[in-house]
Formats: C-alpha cells, sequence, structure tokens
C-alpha cells in the first residue's frame, strides 16, 4: 500500500508538471499570435490584424485586445465593428481613456449621435454593472455592520448613525448605478452599411428609412429573424438580427 501510494503521487506530480508546461506553452503561443497581429498593424495590413485579433479573441478576451482588434476594424474601415468593440473594450475597462477616446473619436468622425449626458447619467456610466453591484453589497454589508454590532462603552450614538446613514445612502446610489446599467446591458450596435428599419418583422415590410452602422440600438421583442429595437435618438422600428451585434456576447 505505500508503495502503490508513493506512485500515485509521482503520477500527479507528473499531471501537474505536463498540465503547467500545455498552459504555459498554449500562453507562449497566443502572446506570438498576439505581436504577429500587432505587427500586421504596423505594417497597414489592417484587414489582417483584424482577422488575428479576431481569431484570438474567440479563446477569451481582455480589453487590451478588444481595443487592438477595434483599432484595426477602424482602420480598415469597418466602423461598426470597430465601435461594437470598443464598447466591449470599454465594459471590461471603463475608467480606460484611451479606449473612451478612441470611442467618442470615430463617433464624431461619422456623425453619431453623442447626447450631452446629465451628471446623474454620468453617475451610471461611471462603473459597470458588475462594479455597481460590488459596491451594492459592500455598502449593504456595512450598514448591517453598523447597526447589529454591540455598541462600545463610552461611543456616541451619532458616529453610529451617521456611519450607518453613509452605507444607506452609497447603497442607493449604488442601486441606481446597477437599474440604469441593467437598462443598457442587451444594447447592440448597427455592424453593417444600408440598414433598414421596418414597420413589420418581414422583409417585404415597408422601410421607415435606413440606420447608420455603428449606431447604438436597444433590441426588445423579436419575431423571426427581426428585432423591434429603439436606436439612441428614439426612433423605433424592426431591425434584422444579421445587422447588429450584443455588445455582451462574442463576435460572430
Amino acid at each position: 500500500m505505500k508503495g502503490y501510494g508513493q506512485k500515485s503521487v509521482c503520477a500527479g506530480c507528473f499531471l501537474l508538471l505536463l498540465l503547467s508546461q500545455t498552459l504555459w506553452a498554449g500562453g507562449q503561443e497566443r502572446e506570438r499570435q498576439f505581436q504577429e497581429a500587432i505587427q500586421a498593424y504596423g505594417r497597414g495590413e489592417y484587414k489582417v490584424a483584424s482577422q488575428q485579433f479576431q481569431a484570438l479573441a474567440r479563446d477569451g478576451v481582455s480589453a487590451d485586445l478588444l481595443f487592438n482588434l477595434a483599432n484595426s476594424y477602424a482602420q480598415a474601415g469597418e466602423s461598426g465593428r470597430a465601435i461594437l468593440n470598443y464598447e466591449r473594450a470599454r465594459r471590461l475597462a471603463p475608467a480606460d481613456s484611451d479606449i473612451k477616446g478612441n470611442l467618442e473619436l470615430i463617433r464624431k468622425e461619422k456623425g453619431l449621435f453623442q447626447e450631452e449626458q446629465s451628471i446623474g447619467q454620468r453617475v451610471i456610466t461611471f462603473f459597470e454593472l458588475n462594479q455597481w453591484t460590488g459596491l451594492a453589497a459592500i455598502s449593504f454589508f456595512l450598514f448591517a455592520i453598523v447597526l447589529l454590532l454591540p455598541l462600545p462603552p463610552g461611543l456616541k450614538r451619532m458616529p453610529r448613525y451617521v456611519a450607518a446613514t453613509l452605507s444607506l445612502f452609497f447603497t442607493a446610489v449604488a442601486i441606481s448605478g446597477i437599474i440604469g446599467q441593467y437598462q443598457h446591458w442587451n444594447d447592440g450596435v448597427v455592424i453593417i452599411q444600408g440598414a433598414r428599419l421596418r414597420v413589420s418583422p418581414f422583409a417585404s415590410a415597408a422601410s421607415v428609412g435606413t440606420i447608420q452602422e455603428g449606431r447604438l440600438v436597444r433590441p426588445g421583442k423579436s419575431h423571426g429573424s427581426y428585432f423591434l429595437v429603439e436606436d439612441e435618438t428614439g426612433r423605433r422600428g424592426w431591425l434584422e438580427g444579421d445587422a447588429f451585434e450584443s455588445i455582451v456576447g462574442v463576435e460572430k
């Protein structure tokens, strides 16, 4: 039994070593492919670079990878997919000024509608959904701790009430942020030129006009391959599903 146990440990060590070497080799290969895509971008081969970055994205994404993919699409003239991936990168790194700057630049260049945000909207978009959720959980936990823990001898009640009020205030702000972010969680981006909004979910239905590539849309109910969407200007209509992609998801 003792010898069997030693063999099991050695076999386990071997498998662990083999796994670590496989992961290390896979990481090196991924880094090599990433550098090749960077080099293609540097040579001005933007289409090639976007294809290489896109292939890497299928196995896992990061803000850096999506940012480079968006840059490649932007240089290749595919503004819809560029905006889509800037938005995806911004979801992962909302405080990144480079992502925000490039997104604002391409939207401005393409003449896309940019509504002046109110103070409340700026607060809501300061964090992403998961960050607001974490803040809400921490704030509520502190609120509960402040109220439930016994008051130490000699400590006045006023500091406890102040701490509880502040915790409750931040909890309320975080919940507002969650609600605001959730409303835009399923937003999509139009990725093709000449996409048409229709009055009903059929290819033969009358068109209410085209919707610009790169435009943000909020999908609602669906029928067949069509979705009832509302764009950032408030215009509504039925849009074919292939004409846009959800920001939350992996590129088709």
